[in-house]
């Protein structure tokens, strides 16, 4: 029975151990949450409906195209 209880009592101690674990901005000293955000801009509505087109043709999705662009364009962040 006690080696069922330490092997519990371990597994929680390496559960604890992972979430303290989590990326720090140096900074701020803020916690760095990396969860997908929304993000919303105005654009033409012919111009959505053709990049809406040539996404579906290509096989891409609109997010795939935006998030190479702007990684294109300004580069991953650090």
């Amino acid at each position: 029975m006690s080696n069922y209880g330490d092997i519990i009592k371990q597994g929680r101690k390496e559960e604890k151990q992972e979430t303290n674990q989590q990326a720090v901005n140096t900074a701020s000293g803020k916690t760095i949450n990396n969860d997908p955000v929304n993000i919303t801009i105005k654009v033409p509505r012919k111009s959505r409906q053709y990049w809406t087109s040539q996404c579906k043709l290509a096989g891409l999705t609109m997010t795939e195209v935006l998030m190479s662009a702007l990684e294109e364009r300004f580069g991953k962040p650090e």
